[in-house]
């Protein structure tokens, strides 16, 4: 069934690239190449940027029209940054975590050995 779906999806698309014309094919192409580092993108932009994709566009919006201090903003970008940084840490300790149960004699023993201490921090007090 699958490999069925993905052959009609590549004849529609095929189907779907024939009918372009010249005409539209060439402006398509032209957009494509004029925004191959056609814009010159300084620390502000990137800074901008980061904090629109951390928080949001009216985040973004708020920073660009100075609705929030640049102070304001730079502490929050770190503290996304910092947040980011846990998150990747964590992810590693899974992988850690699965992988070494996964090599273990005893994978089920090994696995709820080295996550003893994180089930411990999920509890609610009661």
């Amino acid at each position: 069934m699958e490999q069925k779906k993905k052959q009609t999806d590549a004849e529609e698309r095929q189907r779907l690239i024939d009918e372009i014309s010249a005409e539209d094919l060439a402006i398509v192409q032209e957009v494509q190449s004029s925004t191959k580092g056609a814009y010159p993108v300084d620390q502000e932009w990137m800074l901008l940027a980061e904090f629109g994709k951390a928080y949001g566009w009216q985040a973004y919006k708020d920073a660009r029209d100075d609705l929030i201090s640049v102070e304001e903003m730079l502490t929050l970008i770190e503290c996304n940054r910092k947040i980011e940084a846990s998150d990747m840490y964590k992810n590693a300790q899974a992988v850690l975590i699965g992988q070494g149960s996964a090599q273990s004699k005893t994978p089920s023993k090994t696995f709820k050995s080295l996550t003893k201490d994180i089930i411990k921090q999920t509890k609610v007090q009661e």
